[in-house]
C-alpha cells in the first residue's frame, strides 16, 4: 500500500506443521465414527479416507500461512490474512499495551514463540503472529517500545541488551506445589462427561438415560453400598479434585516470576506452556487480594492487577502473586501507582439494616420451603435448625464487609467464604453507579458500584446496603477526586499520561 506499511513478512513456514498437530486432537472427535465406518468397510479404505483428510487439511494450513503477511514500520504494525477475502489491520504503536510471547511445548519444539500484541480493544486477539523465530519476537517487541517512545527504529541485534529486571516476586517449585493444594478442581468431571460423549455410539446403553445407569446396577449392589462405602466414593473425588488442582497449578504457575523493569512489569509463568507478559505501570486500573479460609489462617493470598487488556482468564485481570506472604502482598503492591493496604481505622461497615436485608434474602425462602414441605412430610421439620445459621451468617457478613475512602484510593473488602479487597486509585474510576432494590428502598439502603476500564463485568468493586445519604456522599466525593485527578486537559481515562 503505497504511503504506509508494507506487509513484506510471513511467519516461520513450521506453522503448517504446528496448526496441523494442533488441530489433530479436534479431528480424533470423528473416531467413532471411522470404528462404525470400518465394521461395514475395510481398514484400507479408512486410512484412504484419514490420509486424503490430512492432505487437505495441511494444504489449508498451507495457503493460510502463505496468505498470512505483516509489517512492522515506524508507527505501526500491519496485519494481513485471508486465503480468498483479503483483509488489513493497522494497529498504531501508540494503541498497543501489551506485547506477550507465549511458548508452548510445540513451540518450544521448533523453537517458536507466540507474540500476541493488547491494545485493550474489544478483540481479544487483535494481533496475534503465531509462529515466529524467538530474534523476530524480539525484534518486533522493541520496535513497538520504539516506536511508542518516539525513538528510532533499530534492529534488535544492534540494540543495547537491556538489564536484567529487579526481581518483586517468584515462586519457589514448593511454593508452587503447595498453592496446588488450595486449587480444589472437579474439571476432570467434565472431562469424563466429554469423553462418553465423544464415544457414546460404542457405548451399550443411552448415557443421557439415568434410568439405564440405574438398571445396569445390580440390586445386591446397591444395598451392599454401605455408608462406609459411599463415603471412600466422596474421598476418592475430592482426592482426584486436589490431584487435578496440582496438575494445573504446576502447569500454569511453575517458574513464576515477576519482575520490575523501570516503567513495567514483566510477569513469566508456565511449565508445558511458557508465557511472558509485560504489564506497563500507568496501565493497571486497581489490585484485587483474594484469599479463602484456609489461606487467610496460613497467612497466604493471591494478588491480581487489573489492567486494560486481556489477563489469563479473561477481564483484564493479571495473578501477580498467586500465593504470597502478607509480606509479599505489600511489596508487589509497592509495583503499582497509589497502591497501598489500607489502615483499619480507614474502613468502616455498612448500615446495620444490611443484617435485615441479608436475612430476608437468605433465610427467608428456605423457612417457606421447609415449612411447605412439613406439610408432605414432617421429617422436613428437622431442617429448622439451619435457618439460625443462614441468619448468622448475615451478622457475620456485615463484620467483614467494610468500606473506606482514604485521600485518592478507594478500599472495599467483601465476602464471607472467600474474602476480596478491592484498592481502587478513584482516579482509574470510570464509572459510579448507585442502584436500589424495592428491599432496600423499603430500607433506606442502596448499592454503589465503581467501574473501572477493563473491569470484569460481575466482579466490580461493590458497597452493599450504605445507608442513602451516606451512599450519595461516597458518591460525590469519588466524583470530586476523579475530577480533581483528571482535569480537563489530562487524557482520556485509561490513556497512557
Amino acid at each position: 500500500m503505497k504511503g504506509g506499511t508494507i506487509a513484506d513478512r510471513r511467519v516461520h513456514p513450521a506453522t503448517v506443521a504446528l496448526r496441523f498437530l494442533k488441530d489433530l486432537p479436534q479431528t480424533l472427535i470423528g473416531l467413532p465414527a471411522l470404528f462404525a465406518l470400518i465394521s461395514d468397510t475395510g481398514w484400507s479404505y479408512v486410512l484412504l479416507i484419514a490420509l486424503a483428510a490430512a492432505i487437505v487439511l495441511i494444504l489449508v494450513q498451507w495457503l493460510s500461512w502463505r496468505r498470512f503477511t505483516y509489517g512492522v514500520g515506524a508507527r505501526e504494525i500491519v496485519i494481513e490474512s485471508g486465503i480468498l477475502s483479503r483483509n488489513r489491520r493497522s494497529i498504531p504503536f501508540d494503541r498497543v499495551q501489551d506485547v506477550d510471547i507465549e511458548r508452548g511445548p510445540l513451540h518450544r519444539v521448533f523453537g517458536l514463540a507466540k507474540v500476541r500484541i493488547e491494545t485493550g480493544g474489544s478483540a481479544k486477539d487483535e494481533g496475534v503472529l503465531d509462529s515466529v523465530t524467538l530474534a523476530e519476537a524480539d525484534r518486533i517487541r522493541v520496535a513497538v517500545r520504539a516506536g511508542k517512545a518516539g525513538e528510532a527504529l533499530v534492529d534488535a541485534a544492534s540494540r543495547p541488551q537491556e538489564a536484567e529486571g529487579q526481581l518483586v516476586y517468584a515462586m519457589s517449585p514448593g511454593r508452587v506445589f503447595a498453592s496446588g493444594f488450595f486449587n480444589f478442581s472437579l474439571v476432570y468431571l467434565a472431562g469424563i462427561f466429554a469423553a462418553l460423549q465423544t464415544f457414546e455410539p460404542l457405548i451399550p446403553f443411552d448415557i443421557k438415560n439415568p434410568g439405564r445407569w440405574i438398571g445396569l446396577i445390580d440390586e445386591d449392589a446397591v444395598r451392599g453400598f454401605t455408608p462406609r462405602a459411599w463415603l471412600a466414593v466422596l474421598m476418592v473425588a475430592l482426592l482426584l479434585g486436589v490431584v487435578t488442582g496440582l496438575v494445573r497449578t504446576l502447569a500454569s504457575d511453575w517458574g513464576f516470576r515477576l519482575t520490575s523493569e523501570g516503567a513495567r512489569l514483566r510477569l513469566e509463568r508456565g511449565l508445558s506452556t511458557r508465557s511472558e507478559i509485560v504489564l506497563p505501570r500507568n496501565r493497571i486500573q486497581l489490585a484485587l487480594i483474594r484469599s479463602g479460609p484456609l489461606r487467610r489462617v496460613l497467612g497466604y493470598a493471591e494478588l491480581f492487577f487489573q489492567t486494560l487488556t486481556a489477563g489469563k482468564g479473561g477481564g483484564g485481570q493479571h495473578s501477580v502473586a498467586p500465593f504470597a506472604t502478607d509480606e509479599e502482598v505489600a511489596r508487589v503492591l509497592g509495583q503499582g501507582k497509589r497502591l497501598q493496604m489500607p489502615n483499619r481505622a480507614d474502613m468502616q461497615r455498612v448500615s446495620s439494616r444490611h443484617v435485615v436485608r441479608s436475612a430476608v434474602r437468605i433465610a427467608a425462602a428456605p423457612l417457606l420451603a421447609i415449612l411447605a414441605a412439613s406439610f408432605f412430610r414432617s421429617e422436613a421439620l428437622f431442617l429448622l435448625p439451619l435457618v439460625p445459621l443462614l441468619l448468622a451468617s448475615s451478622f457475620i457478613r456485615r463484620r467483614v464487609h467494610l468500606y473506606g475512602l482514604n485521600g485518592d484510593t478507594l478500599f472495599v473488602r467483601d465476602g464471607l467464604w472467600r474474602q476480596q479487597l478491592w484498592i481502587l486509585p478513584i482516579r482509574n474510576a470510570q464509572a459510579v453507579t448507585l442502584r436500589r432494590s424495592i428491599l432496600q428502598r423499603w430500607l433506606g439502603l442502596a448499592t454503589l458500584t465503581v467501574d473501572t476500564a477493563g473491569a470484569p463485568m460481575l466482579n466490580a468493586a461493590r458497597i452493599v446496603d450504605l445507608d442513602l445519604a451516606r451512599a450519595r456522599a461516597l458518591m460525590a466525593d469519588i466524583a470530586a477526586g476523579v475530577s480533581a485527578a483528571r482535569p480537563q486537559h489530562d487524557a482520556a481515562p485509561g490513556s497512557v499520561i
